[in-house]
């Protein structure tokens, strides 16, 4: 049957205006939630670096403690012997150094420009006007304090924005102090603003091809066409589905990656450095103190934080050693968690399924067992997948009160009583050729995930050759019938 010309110009003025809404409003929600995310990272490496200067200034302060513990601050050898081991104490190249003046503003040493020592720099102003060296022994007077400022840098003898961190040395009377030019976080923060905008340009280049292709498919065959389009066309929508959610799974892999290369390896180095400071204080013969303990806690409970959401939002195992090992971890993982004790039998497919059908069926599994515990009050769990007639089978089943208490013989749960995760996986399934159901009763819940295996055999037989193994009789039987 062919469309009405009217009801077709009506679908194809609506594929352009939706396609106009989807491109401004996805644009416009994905720059503000990247200048949301710029705005946390900024805030995350200013404050990294606040406790940097802190870790340094404290090692600072103890080397000289350690040193010289009595006060002699008008003895000229010591004050000659400080400066010298404040000369030598560098690091982070030719940027990282400490100052040192007393409460007159007389500088006691500067590494970099010496030229400054032995002179008052009491009234030595900003550009803003302020007096930085009188800001600065204020701030350590007061228990110590950051301070931003423009100074040159010694790299490349530049003006730039520097955070500075003061403490004070009651015995000496001294400011001791140590900075971080700020131009490598603002150069880092450009380099991922230029990175999110080129994002942000693919991401309409897309939404204006497949705006554009939608339209010109529609206008080409939409006039020529009978029932068969609707199917040809559900088609094309299934596989846009499939484009959206591979790309938010390449996005989930991105953010999983960064997390676990990025934020986790800095946390590692500040806890190294806090073992360190720990270490060093226990040489000599300090007490470590409470806070310090306390921040080595939260840092290994941040750190093992931060991994959780990694492997949460995409599990490395799953990319690296295929989908029984990844189903294993989070089974492992899950059982840790809750203390349900979950049954486990699986073929050893490492690389014998395509990536999205692994990435399929591992979200069946974990939206499963997010659901059970959540809903089903189970105490054991049995997760079942196999090959056999000529189909890939996966099944979760829990011994919970079910979908509805009401019930009183198992039976399939009807379409409108699941919740949008189960039709999100049921369309993932779909994607596959294949199909989900969900028997319930108040014995428990099975959740059935079924995939033809003329889907992957070709695949299937590809990896074979290449040596990846099956564990069972009935998978190999399989592989010589596909």
């Amino acid at each position: 049957m062919i469309l009405p010309l009217r009801l077709f110009y009506i679908t194809v003025l609506q594929v352009i205006l939706t396609s106009i809404v989807i491109y401004f409003f996805v644009t416009s929600e994905y720059r503000e939630l990247s200048n949301h995310n710029l705005q946390a990272l900024e805030t995350f490496l200013i404050k990294q670096k606040k406790q940097e200067l802190q870790n340094y200034t404290s090692l600072a302060s103890a080397s000289i403690k350690h040193l010289y513990p009595k006060a002699e601050p008008e003895n000229e050898e010591k004050k000659q012997a400080i400066e010298k081991l404040l000369n030598e104490l560098l690091y982070n190249g030719d940027d990282g150094y400490f100052f040192a003046y007393d409460g007159q503003g007389i500088n006691i040493a500067h590494p970099k420009e010496p030229q400054r020592v032995g002179a008052s720099w009491w009234h030595l102003e900003s550009d803003k006007g302020e007096k930085i060296i009188q800001r600065l022994i204020h701030n350590a007077k007061a228990g110590g304090g950051f301070l931003h400022y423009q100074w040159r840098k010694p790299s490349n003898q530049q003006e730039s924005s520097k955070m500075s961190y003061s403490t004070y040395l009651k015995q000496w009377q001294w400011m001791l102090g140590t900075g971080v030019y700020l131009d490598d976080v603002n150069q880092q923060l450009a380099v991922l603003q230029q990175k999110i905008d080129q994002h942000i340009n693919k991401t309409k280049q897309i939404i204006l091809t497949i705006a554009l292709s939608s339209i010109f498919i529609i206008f080409i065959f939409g006039l020529a066409i009978n029932l068969s389009h609707k199917k040809k066309a559900d088609k094309k929508i299934n596989e846009l589905g499939q484009k959206i959610i591979d790309l938010q799974e390449e996005q989930h892999r991105h953010v999983s990656r960064e997390l676990h290369d990025g934020i986790v390896q800095i946390l590692v180095s500040i806890k190294y450095s806090i073992e360190a400071t720990a270490i060093f204080l226990m040489q000599s013969n300090q007490e470590k103190p409470k806070p310090l303990t306390d921040a080595e806690k939260n840092l290994n409970v941040a750190i093992q934080e931060v991994r959780r959401i990694s492997h949460h939002l995409h599990p490395r195992v799953l990319d690296e050693l295929g989908l029984s090992a990844a189903i294993a971890s989070l089974a492992n993982e899950f059982s840790k968690q809750t203390k349900i004790r979950i049954s486990l039998n699986k073929p050893k497919l490492s690389k014998l399924l395509p990536a999205d059908i692994n990435t399929s069926l591992y979200r069946v599994v974990q939206e499963s067992l997010i659901n059970i515990e959540k809903h089903a009050q189970a105490s054991h769990i049995a997760i079942d997948l196999s090959i056999e007639n000529k189909r890939l089978t996966l099944k979760i089943t829990d011994n919970g009160i079910g979908f509805n208490r009401n019930i009183k013989n198992k039976s399939s749960v009807p379409e409108e009583s699941i919740g949008i995760g189960l039709r999100n996986l049921t369309e993932r399934i779909e994607y596959h050729c294949g199909q989900l159901k969900v028997v319930t009763s108040k014995k428990g819940t099975s959740i059935i995930a079924i995939i033809p295996s003329h889907v992957f055999a070709y695949y299937f037989n590809e990896s074979a050759q290449q040596g990846d193994y099956l564990d069972t009789e009935r998978d190999k039987t399989l592989l010589q019938d596909t």
